[in-house]
């Protein structure tokens, strides 16, 4: 079971338990024109910490995680929230660009009502025709 966790301060806290004894990913910020790719001791501590008040942990854990590795992963949000529309581009606006892009971490569980709203984009924009029923 994914859990999630709003913090106090308002920060997020994830814990991704990976199957077939694959670990457990502990996670979750959101630090807004912070591009370093680098891991950082004091983001891994302030993690750690907030998991470590609702981690399920085993009993001969002690309590305490096992890091293995760091990683620091990408999820493009976008200030105003996602974009979802056509640009025309090009000599007389020949080409045609569907945006949809902006939905940080959230891009998987919001991809299905993306894609649909991207269809909705298309069909307006005449990029895309219904087919009918037979």
């Amino acid at each position: 079971m994914t859990i999630t966790r709003q913090n106090a301060d308002g920060s997020w806290s994830f814990c991704i338990p990976r199957p077939l004894e694959g670990g457990t990913i502990i996670g979750g910020t959101k630090q807004p024109h912070n591009w370093n790719p680098n891991p950082s001791p004091e983001i891994r501590a302030q993690l750690l910490e907030n998991a470590s008040k609702w981690f399920p942990f085993t009993p001969e854990s002690q309590g305490k995680f096992d890091v293995i590795r760091d990683i620091v992963g990408r999820r493009p949000a976008r200030e105003g929230g996602v974009r979802i529309e056509a640009e025309k581009v090009g000599m007389d606006d020949y080409k045609t660009i569907v945006h949809a892009y902006g939905a940080a971490g959230r891009g998987y569980e919001l991809s299905w009502g993306i894609a649909e709203d991207v269809i909705d984009v298309m069909l307006k924009n005449g990029l895309l025709q219904e087919k009918s029923s037979l």
